[in-house]
């Protein structure tokens, strides 16, 4: 028993020192997480510059943040740990997919893979967003493109059918399928009012243009009338 004062001095060192850490790592996280979110926006609004900026920015403090918590594996794996992560991997994907690029490999974002799958399917609700505002832009087109992203990105989380201790995607697999189907349908209804709204232009063009023929076949008629009354 001489040893007790010794040991349990060691031990509350060292959780004096992970609390300090921890408290690090989650300002840490909430800093990464408002720049990611910030980045997002301004990919929204097309300023690509604005958001590259703010991603390089997060990517420093994820360093930071992994060296911080590198002694210490249960705090580098806690949950605001991999929600930051997540929310990283979300901004870079989002912002490679609107340029038209690869996707990044999540080696080179120093994330774990289960946070790349996890930001991964959190792109697809951005990537909605995208084609409903391309919708009320009358871009079909590039709508369309948006779903196609939507659909890869659904069909390749699929491939990861493991139990929740393994990989905990179940349910943002549901929500993900979820938001493509919305998606389809609302851009099917918007495809099919621009349908309606052409042929109901088409069919006012054709009665202005008989208007237009009975008009001037009214004025023809007229003149005949003047002529034979003069006559």
């Amino acid at each position: 028993m001489k040893n007790l004062e010794e040991i349990i001095t060691k031990i509350e060192k060292n959780i004096d020192d992970k609390e300090k850490v921890r408290e690090i790592a989650l300002r840490y996280s909430r800093t990464i997480i408002i720049f990611c979110r910030k980045s997002i926006q301004h990919l929204h609004q097309g300023h690509f510059k604005e958001s590259e900026e703010l991603i390089t920015q997060a990517s420093k403090v994820l360093s930071d943040l992994s060296d911080e918590t590198k002694n210490y594996p249960d705090l580098s794996n806690a949950g605001f740990v991999e929600n930051a992560s997540q929310e990283f991997v979300e901004a870079n994907c989002l912002l490679n997919i609107l340029l038209e690029k690869d996707l990044p490999d999540p080696d080179e974002l120093h994330t774990s893979y289960t946070s790349y799958l996890e930001g991964l399917c959190d792109v697809v609700g951005e990537l909605r967003r995208k084609a409903i505002d391309s919708v009320l832009n009358g871009e079909a087109k590039e709508a369309y493109s948006y779903l196609i992203n939507m659909e890869a990105i659904y069909d390749a989380i699929l491939r990861f059918d493991y139990p929740a201790s393994l990989i905990p995607i179940k349910r943002k697999q549901d929500i993900t399928r979820s938001l493509i189907e919305k998606t389809r349908g609302e851009l099917a209804v918007a495809s099919c009012e621009q349908r309606i709204e052409y042929r109901t232009d088409e069919f006012r063009a054709l009665l202005d243009e008989m208007n237009k023929e009975k008009a001037q076949q009214s004025q023809q008629k007229k003149q005949d009338l003047d002529i034979d009354r003069i006559w």
